[in-house]
C-alpha cells in the first residue's frame, strides 16, 4: 500500500494514481508508476470502480508505450 510520500490513499485507493492529488515533491520513477498502477489494477473493483480502473489501464499502457521507447535504441 502506498505511503504518503507516493499518494494520499482514501478508503483504499491511491488518489495520486487517479489524478486526484497534486504529485508529491518526489516525482515516482516510471518504474515505480508501472508497479503501482499494476498493484492498485489488481486490487480491482473491490476497491475501484469500472472507469477508475479504465483510467488506471490507460495510465499504465501509456507508462509500459514510453518506457518501451526509452529503452529503444
Amino acid at each position: 500500500m502506498p505511503d504518503a510520500a507516493e499518494g494520499d490513499v482514501v478508503g483504499g485507493k491511491n488518489l495520486r494514481l487517479l489524478g486526484r492529488e497534486e504529485s508529491p515533491n518526489r516525482q515516482p520513477t516510471i518504474l515505480e508508476n508501472i508497479a503501482d498502477l499494476q498493484g492498485e489494477i489488481a486490487r480491482g473493483e473491490d476497491l475501484y470502480t469500472a472507469d477508475e480502473l479504465r483510467l488506471l489501464k490507460s495510465k499504465l499502457a501509456d507508462y509500459e508505450h514510453m518506457l518501451r521507447r526509452l529503452m529503444e535504441p
